[in-house]
């Protein structure tokens, strides 16, 4: 028995149908309700939706949705994580230009996911490919270098001479590119860095402020910003 009957079909049809022409997620602003956020990762539009999204964004539209039932103004916003390596490296496989690739894959993502009927605010949806966005991380960056925050030096990265493009520790599987199994070369490249070190310590401070987290994530930011003060060790020596 196939999983979608004609009568499921047509009762999502009729019920997405009413929320999009009624805009039934659109959120405006109300200062006598109180506010809620549900934000969850953006997907990466390198290729279609599989099942790890919908789970993800599944859990987040029960919160979303329960948290309108219980009469709070929910901002509900989705976008597209389409900037940088993950929509490069899809570009390359496929053989085609990154821009009509990426945008190809948006407008089926967002088909996909219109249709598994999300309580999304489709009028703020955004993509980080977008003039209109990336101007802003053009902004923050400039704003940055200006304080010397940003600068360049040369560092060793994973290069795959086939590929002509550099690529994350997990992409080398056995000293080989994941893509086109071309052995992977360390290659010193001038890249550009944030010294984000510079706030360790107010980071690591103001992490006793997240009263209501996780022991176990705040855990997880202290490992990454990795604070160490050293260790004495005293050895025995054998005569």
């Amino acid at each position: 028995m196939p999983y979608t009957t004609p009568e499921i079909k047509r009762i999502e049809d009729k019920w997405q149908k009413y929320w999009r022409e009624r805009k039934t997620f659109k959120v405006e602003a109300d200062p006598d309700k109180r506010k809620y956020y549900v934000l969850e990762m953006f997907p990466y539009p390198s290729g279609k939706i599989h099942m790890g999204h919908v789970r993800n964004y599944t859990i987040a539209d029960v919160i979303a949705r329960f948290k309108m039932m219980q009469g709070l103004n929910v901002l509900h916003p989705i976008g597209f994580d389409a900037f940088g390596q993950p929509a490069e490296n899809a570009a390359i496989k496929n053989q085609t230009d990154p821009g009509q690739w990426t945008y190809r894959c948006i407008d089926q993502m967002r088909e996909e996911l219109q249709k598994m009927g999300f309580s999304y605010d489709w009028d703020r949806e955004l993509s980080t490919c977008d003039k209109e966005y990336y101007k802003w991380n053009q902004w923050i960056f400039l704003k940055m270098f200006e304080k010397g925050l940003a600068y360049r030096r040369a560092s060793p990265v994973n290069w795959c001479p086939s590929c002509q493009t550099t690529l994350a520790n997990e992409e080398v599987i056995q000293g080989e590119c994941w893509r086109c199994k071309s052995k992977v070369e360390q290659k010193d490249l001038e890249q550009w860095y944030l010294k984000i070190t510079h706030y360790s310590e107010a980071l690591l401070e103001d992490l006793k402020q997240l009263s209501n987290w996780p022991s176990r994530v705040v855990a997880m930011q202290e490992n990454w910003i990795g604070k160490s003060l050293g260790v004495e060790i005293f050895f025995k020596i054998k005569k």
